[in-house]
């Protein structure tokens, strides 16, 4: 079999396969149709992949003549590494949200200033916004835990909440630098990076309306409840929605856990051509110190790791008398986060 799409196709067919038809977890699907896919694989096919990716001859070769489970077990290293900590930090941070009463503050201030009608639309925006400079699963996990306590404030509406992230974050991290895509994009076709992110931004704006338009449909045809979920039991969420203002964190506790990553990666995208200059500086400038602390705590797993610390410090602030609260939130929160990372990666 030396096509690789009718290869990938019967890769797919495996994974749907073993989800639907034999009930497999995804993690194990993806699992046999990552070896059906690496089994049905000829040298020829890998050793043209390799030379796409720069390889020598011999590095190539060394590629192709690798076993079939070591390959699978190094790409899902790969893979691991680059999202494990984000996700594992990210996790951390909702279950910090939901369990503090953090996330149900946000949500009454956000109630406050555009009232339950404007909810959705306050959230579909926000996320946009979020997601120029923030990964779309980083932003998605950040504002779930929102999404959930907000649509147990409303009563209703979960799917038109969680689709409005997910239509924001999505359009943001295709069309606008310094997402990726749009990055990679700039870099190919010789476009200034300016013109893309205010084109970008355009009509972005345009096509969240349209996604916009189809979560409302969406919700009025298939009206999902929200369910119960390892990480955050409805009772729980219930109990934090009933609390009293006064039990709940300051706001400005409550958003510091979400701005601290979204604050420090949009400081490096910003700053990064002046951070690069820095580093090549002979004379030494009081700018530099802030553009080194730019630049080590905003890249993104250690961004991320101070958005979870500062959510932990929230959660402590919260539950001081209840010594076991920090670890059951961390413990639930890593054992969600373990289940995506194993099928994302």
């Amino acid at each position: 079999m030396h096509d690789p799409l009718l290869i990938l196709a019967v890769g797919i067919l495996f994974v749907v396969g073993g989800i639907i038809g034999l009930r497999l977890h995804a993690f194990l699907a993806l699992l046999l149709g990552a070896f059906v896919v690496a089994i049905l694989t000829p040298d020829a096919l890998i050793m043209i992949y390799a030379a796409g990716k720069g390889m020598n001859p011999q590095a190539s070769q060394a590629l192709a003549d690798t076993e079939v489970g070591i390959r699978i077990a190094r790409e899902f290293g790969n893979t691991c590494g680059k999202i494990g900590i984000l996700i594992a930090m990210a996790s951390i941070i909702g279950k910090t949200l939901l369990e503090s009463g953090g996330a149900e503050k946000i949500v009454r201030s956000t109630l406050k200033v555009s009232g339950i009608g404007k909810a959705p639309i306050t959230f579909l925006g926000s996320s946009f916004f979020i997601g120029i400079p923030v990964f779309f699963d980083t932003v998605f996990y950040l504002m779930v835990p929102l999404a959930k306590a907000m649509a147990m404030k409303i009563g209703k509406n979960y799917l038109l909440l969680i689709l409005a992230i997910t239509a924001g974050a999505a359009m943001a991290n295709s069309l606008v630098p310094p997402t990726p895509g749009p990055l990679f994009l700039i870099s190919e076709l010789d476009i200034p990076i300016g013109m893309m992110m205010v084109a970008g931004t355009l009509v972005g704006l345009v096509t969240i309306v349209v996604g916009y338009a189809y979560a409302k449909w969406a919700n009025n045809r298939w009206p999902i409840p929200l369910r119960d979920s390892l990480d955050a039991p409805l009772e729980s969420i219930k109990k934090l929605a009933s609390q009293d203002e006064k039990q709940l964190p300051p706001l400005w506790m409550a958003v510091l856990p979400i701005l601290i990553p979204i604050g420090l990666i949009t400081l490096r995208a910003i700053f990064g051509e002046a951070i690069e200059a820095s580093k090549t500086s002979s004379q030494f400038q009081f700018s530099q110190i802030f553009l080194g602390f730019i630049d080590f705590f905003g890249e993104k797993n250690l961004a991320l790791i101070g958005g979870a610390v500062a959510g932990l410090i929230m959660l402590i602030f919260q539950k001081r008398g209840d010594k076991d609260a920090l670890y059951t939130s961390v413990q639930n929160a890593l054992m969600s986060a373990g289940v995506i990372i194993l099928i994302t990666s």
